[in-house]
Formats: C-alpha cells, sequence, structure tokens
C-alpha cells in the first residue's frame, strides 16, 4: 500500500493546472462584460470615471439613472452567464457588441466591440449550455411576472408620479429577472431509477473496484456511463455544482471515457464540476479538462494478510481487545440480508442510541439504507456483551477481493474498546475468506498532524485550527484512533474548476457530506 505525501507540504506539487486548451477559457468574456456593467453602475450614480472609461459611459449617459442602473445589473447577470458558458449568454453578448459598435460610432471602443464580437463568434463552442424547454418557460413566466406586478402596483399608485416606475425601467427589470432564470444552472437530475441502479451494481461488482466503488450505490446518486457503458460516475448536484463521489466504476478502459462524458453533461446543463475522493493516479484525467487537483488526506487501508496483533506497536490494540474479552464481549460476522428482523430491531436501537437523535449524514464514503436489507451483500460485525445483548455492530462493503467500512455504531455505555474488537475479528474474518484489504476510515490531513514539531508557519496554524474544532468534526481523533491499527493510506484528493469556484465548491461538498440521509419507509426484502 503506498504513501502518500501531505497536504500542505505538497501544495506545489498537488495543486495542478489544468491542460491549456483542454477547455477553451471564458473568463475574458465575462470579466470584460462585467466591466461594462461595473462602468453604467458608477455612471448611474454619478461617480466621476477615468478618461478612458468615459466612452462606454458616454453610451448610456442620455438614459434615465435608473434605466443605467437596471442595465448595469443585467449585464452583469449576463457576465456571470458567459462565465459559466451559457449558450444564451453567447447570443445576447453577440447582440450587445452588435448593438454597442451602431452606438459608439467610428471609435476605438467599437474597434474594439468588433474584436471582441469576432472572438466570440471564434469561440462559439466554448458556450454549449443550452436551457431546458421548462427553464425557458420559467424564465418567460417569471419576466411577465414581473412586468405584470410592476403593472399592478403603477396602478395602485396612479396619480403619484414620483412613486410611479416608468415603462421603460420595468421592461428593463422584467429582462433582468428573466435573464437571472434563463442563466441558472440545470435543476439537479433524479436519481438513478432501479435499472439504472442494476447497471451500476454490475460495473462495481468488477474484479477491479476501488475500496470506495460500494459507495457508488447510494439511492441519492444520478449516473453518467461511458458511450460503451462499460464504466459509470455518480454525483450529486448541490448550489449548481456537480461533485462526483469517487473514481468511476468498472472497466479501466473506460475511466477516461466516463469522465468525458460527465464533463460534457456539466457542460450542457451550465453545472461547475467538482470530484471527491479522487486517486492520484486518475488526477490527469481530470486535468486534462481544465481542472484543478488537491490532495486533501488519505484513506486508511489494512492489508489483511499481513495484519497481526503482535508487536510492541500493536500493545494498544491488543490491551483494547483483552479488555472486551474480560468483560465477555462475542461476535459474529454475518451478511446483511441474512439479519432477522428481531436482529435489525436490536441494532437499529444501538444505532438510533449511537446517533442521540442525529440523523445519518455523509455522501462520498458511506452507504444509505442502514439495516434496511436493500444492500444484503454487506458484511456485518455484531458484538453482544456477556448477557447476549448487542452493544456494537460495523458494517462493511463487499469490492472486489476488499471491504470497505461504511458505519460504526456502539452502546454508549457498553465496553471499552468495542470498536477495536470488531474491527480485528472482521479481519480475521477477512482472513479466512481470502478478502486481501479492508478500508477503514478516511484521514484528512494525514501528515498534518503526524507532522508534530516540524510544523511551521500556515501549517501550524492549520492544525491549532483543526484540533480547536476537533470535538465537532473529530478529524484528529478519528485519525488516531485509526493509526493504532498501523495501516497502509491511499491519496485521496478533489478536482475543481478554479481558484475562484473554491468557495462555491466547498459550501457544495460539505453540504453534501453534512446533509442527512434519508431513510426509506420500510426494510426492503
Amino acid at each position: 500500500m503506498r504513501n502518500s505525501a501531505g497536504v500542505l507540504d505538497r501544495l506545489s506539487g498537488t495543486l495542478v493546472r489544468g491542460q491549456v486548451g483542454a477547455r477553451q477559457q471564458v473568463w475574458p468574456f465575462g470579466l470584460v462584460t462585467a466591466g461594462f456593467g461595473i462602468v453604467a453602475l458608477l455612471s448611474a450614480v454619478r461617480v466621476a470615471l477615468p478618461s478612458w472609461a468615459r466612452p462606454a459611459a458616454h453610451v448610456v449617459d442620455h438614459f434615465g439613472r435608473l434605466h443605467v442602473a437596471l442595465f448595469a445589473i443585467a449585464l452583469l447577470v449576463l457576465a456571470c452567464g458567459l462565465l459559466r458558458r451559457r449558450k444564451v449568454a453567447y447570443w445576447l453578448a453577440l447582440v450587445l457588441a452588435a448593438c454597442g459598435v451602431l452606438a459608439v460610432g467610428r471609435s476605438v471602443l467599437a474597434i474594439l466591440l468588433v474584436v471582441g464580437g469576432v472572438t466570440l463568434v471564434v469561440r462559439r463552442s466554448a458556450f454549449p449550455a443550452v436551457p431546458a424547454p421548462a427553464r425557458i418557460r420559467g424564465a418567460a413566466i417569471a419576466g411577465l411576472t414581473t412586468l405584470a406586478v410592476g403593472g399592478l402596483y403603477d396602478a395602485a399608485v396612479h396619480g403619484h408620479h414620483e412613486l410611479q416606475v416608468d415603462g421603460g425601467s420595468l421592461l428593463a427589470l422584467g429582462v433582468s429577472v428573466a435573464l437571472i432564470v434563463l442563466l441558472a444552472p440545470a435543476p439537479a437530475p433524479k436519481p438513478g431509477d432501479e435499472a439504472t441502479r442494476e447497471r451500476v451494481k454490475n460495473l462495481v461488482e468488477h474484479p477491479s473496484a476501488d475500496t470506495l466503488a460500494p459507495f457508488m450505490l447510494r439511492r441519492d446518486k444520478a449516473y453518467v456511463f461511458s458511450r460503451d457503458g462499460q464504466a459509470v460516475l455518480g454525483y450529486r448536484v448541490l448550489f449548481g455544482v456537480a461533485v462526483a463521489g469517487g473514481d468511476p466504476v468498472g472497466s479501466p478502459g473506460s475511466f477516461a471515457d466516463a469522465v468525458d462524458e460527465f464533463v460534457r453533461t456539466c457542460d450542457r446543463a451550465g453545472w461547475r464540476i467538482a470530484v471527491l475522493g479522487m486517486r492520484d493516479e486518475l488526477a490527469p484525467l481530470w486535468q486534462r479538462h481544465g481542472l484543478r487537483t488537491l490532495g486533501i488526506g488519505d484513506e486508511v487501508v489494512l492489508d489483511v494478510t499481513a495484519f497481526s496483533l503482535s508487536g510492541r506497536e500493536m500493545r494498544n490494540v491488543r490491551q483494547a481487545v483483552r479488555r472486551t474479552h474480560n468483560a465477555g464481549v462475542t461476535t459474529s460476522v454475518v451478511r446483511e440480508g441474512d439479519l432477522s428482523e428481531s436482529v435489525r430491531a436490536e441494532l437499529t436501537a444501538v444505532s438510533t442510541g449511537w446517533l442521540n437523535g442525529s440523523r445519518e449524514r455523509g455522501f462520498s464514503m458511506i452507504l444509505d439504507e442502514l439495516l434496511t436489507g436493500s444492500h444484503p451483500d454487506c458484511v456485518v460485525v455484531i458484538a453482544r456483551d456477556a448477557e447476549g445483548r448487542a452493544v456494537g455492530f460495523q458494517r462493511y462493503a463487499p469490492c472486489g477481493p476488499a471491504l470497505s467500512l461504511d458505519s460504526m455504531r456502539r452502546d454508549r455505555g457498553g465496553p471499552n474498546g468495542l470498536n477495536e474488537r470488531m474491527i480485528v475479528d472482521l479481519v480475521a474474518y477477512a482472513q479466512a475468506g481470502g478478502v486481501r484489504a479492508v478500508s477503514l476510515n478516511f484521514a484528512a490531513f494525514r501528515t498534518l498532524i503526524d507532522a508534530g514539531d516540524e510544523r511551521t508557519g500556515a501549517a501550524r496554524l492549520g492544525y491549532r485550527v483543526m484540533h480547536l474544532l476537533d470535538p465537532l468534526i473529530q478529524v484528529e481523533s478519528l485519525y488516531r484512533f485509526n493509526a493504532k491499527f498501523r495501516p497502509g493510506y491511499l491519496a485521496r484528493g478533489i478536482a475543481f474548476p478554479s481558484l475562484a469556484a473554491i468557495p462555491i465548491v466547498a459550501a457544495a461538498m460539505i453540504g453534501m457530506e453534512f446533509s442527512h440521509i434519508r431513510s426509506p419507509a420500510g426494510p426492503r426484502s
């Protein structure tokens, strides 16, 4: 199992800019359009402009201040649409450039607008996002509703000229509202249906399946397949960001095409692209589409064939396991599909007590529908006390020749060392069954924690913040629990479109990881 480098001490090597030309850059168009919008807005509030900006402001100076302000807002909305590669924004920008050339006459500004328009035409393929018919209808309804509400308002204040809104301003406002709706990202797609999930399940069972592959089967994920159907990506959309959970699943030879299809899907819908839980070796599949990649930690993996409790380094684990034996704890390992209804109810009570009123959360490294029988091939380790009462359990999902931990639950009043005992006994079960690896948890910022006194500058500050927040996020405590088993580490990272997109991408990823997992109405057979 290969070790990964740390996050803060490998930023320069891991934060990789996408290959130039992989996806045509559109930010200059958005920047220029936003610049015109800012100039118009400053002109509307009568701010003195520098000499080089006055020709652009002069085009709209003869309109009323409210008209100019609303036009400025429309330009800023249009700039956002260009940055999000909307085809509608492309056509509107061309029309405005042509109108601008006619308005300014022979001037340097006209030449610049012509150059900009020609460049737009050359780069027309960089704007693939086309609104769905439902979105066009929604934009039309929003615009017309704005006009209707404005008309009713004018009728209500009839006779009070200082309160009335003129027709031009009302029209500009309606157009702006319609643009906001029209240029918004496409809505999140519906999760995959049962037939699609069955196709995905077959690919998850591929011999080369990654340890995160089983989590592709969560019921909140939508899917994009490679053109040959031999690989698939699962994703969710939040805040206009499509986050792929983990790597493609299926035949490795089709991974690149699955990524290509996912990127095309996102481009057509106008979604930002992000990846959570990506392996380092697959980063080039995303970098060639212009995405940046950054390592954020390591997956904790036990080598089953080499695992042993002997040796000084494993003393803490041995002591924890011994305490549970002394307390009379016993364990059993069963398929989830073989659990009786009474045992399901017993384990559900343990889970409810552990959650203590909160609900299941997660996205990238956890399954859903715990103990419902929807994932019958999962392996469940059950711990019972001396009286035979269930005091803890863990669920593991099969992935090729490996098992991947999904959930850990225990009675808060149970004996110390329950989790260590269940992991050790699960490894013994895996050794007997020919399983070669067991994936435990995710160690975020592992080498930042390991660095100790070698931390300097930003690393020291980052560690202090993480240490203070540990009671809430449990990054450090979870890492130290995992480290007791002397595991191997598999580097995992994220991919995102640009540095400017980090806030919205981070919000989407955090929102998905901390959103509640919906439970079905009852067990499935």
